[in-house]
């Protein structure tokens, strides 16, 4: 599925040769009761762009290229009947000043994952199509209910989703209206040698301008895989992330993120995209957990076809 969608979506670049900009105007950022930058409030991302680039394109798109671009992803994706993504209209990509980008990725240059040999030889595969069925350790984690996009580097899919900032004067949090908990980024800029290791890994933020940077540690290795469109995103324990929020009007929240971790990959890496202001400020409990019935469902099947197998 994955060389589908990079070939459809060549296809859909080719189609046409215009160019689009659109410059991004002066924008004073509210501040909060502290002084900060005022990021409070629901944001939320729903675009197709894939982490990667296909081969071929540039990072900025015309308009008429990215909705080619946008349904070829969307068409290389078929298979997914998740009725999330269909009750939204057309696919999008993700805009961010303006302009339709590719990937998410923006450095390397080609937009491609600078994989070393052993992490080419963990991510061999589509994230959404998992590395087997004989056990539930070889599926994807936001299929087990074990992982979010809102775990850092925080990623988009092709439906809504919701993430709301909440901030004091050394503490900020963000609750995303799925799998992921609440996350706290400590704002006193201490390193915390003895934070547990986990999925989404240890917080700690100051701000430098308007800019909120964080720096995350302090990963797990029990599950390296992140979701992506197209093959996974790995972390390792040694991966250290910095990440970027900026807000550059009334309705977008740019985020910019790096991972360095030389157990995957063969130099830092990073990632670019905005989150969309949303009026209605209401988190809804995602309800999802691993153990679920659909993951009942889908082994007992398994099993059953098994048993007819045998006949």
């Amino acid at each position: 599925m994955y060389t589908r969608i990079f070939a459809l979506a060549l296809c859909a670049w080719l189609s046409s040769a215009s160019s689009y900009a659109q410059s991004v105007e002066d924008y004073q950022v509210p501040r909060t009761e502290h002084g900060h930058p005022d990021f409070q409030g629901v944001w939320s991302t729903r675009f197709n762009t894939m982490l990667e680039r296909p081969e071929g394109l540039p990072l900025v798109l015309s308009p008429e290229q990215a909705n080619g671009f946008a349904q070829a992803v969307a068409d290389g994706s078929a298979d997914n009947n998740d009725p999330d993504i269909d009750i939204l209209g057309p696919p999008v990509l993700a805009v961010v000043n303006g302009e339709y980008r590719s990937s998410v990725i923006v450095s390397p240059e080609n937009g491609v994952l600078p994989y070393n040999d052993l992490g080419n030889q963990r991510s061999a595969h589509t994230y959404f199509e998992g590395v087997g069925y004989d056990g539930p350790e070889q599926r994807p984690g936001v299929e087990r209910c074990t992982e979010a996009w809102g775990n850092p580097p925080m990623r988009a899919f092709m439906y809504q989703l919701f993430h709301g900032f909440v901030q004091t004067a050394d503490t900020i949090a963000i609750i995303s209206e799925e799998v992921a908990p609440l996350r706290v980024i400590h704002m006193d800029g201490y390193q915390r040698a003895e934070a547990n290791l986990s999925f989404d890994g240890h917080s700690v933020g100051h701000w430098e301008g308007d800019t909120l940077v964080v720096e995350v540690s302090h990963y797990s290795d029990t599950n390296p895989e992140r979701a992506t469109i197209g093959r996974p995103m790995l972390l390792s324990s040694a991966a250290r992330v910095t990440e970027r929020f900026t807000r550059t009007s009334q309705s977008e929240l740019n985020y910019q993120f790096t991972v360095d971790d030389p157990t995957y990959y063969t130099q830092p890496w990073s990632g670019e995209f905005s989150f969309t202001r949303e009026e209605n400020s209401h988190i809804y409990e995602y309800g999802c957990h691993e153990g679920n019935y659909s993951m009942t469902g889908a082994l007992r099947g398994a099993r059953v076809q098994e048993r007819d197998a045998k006949k």
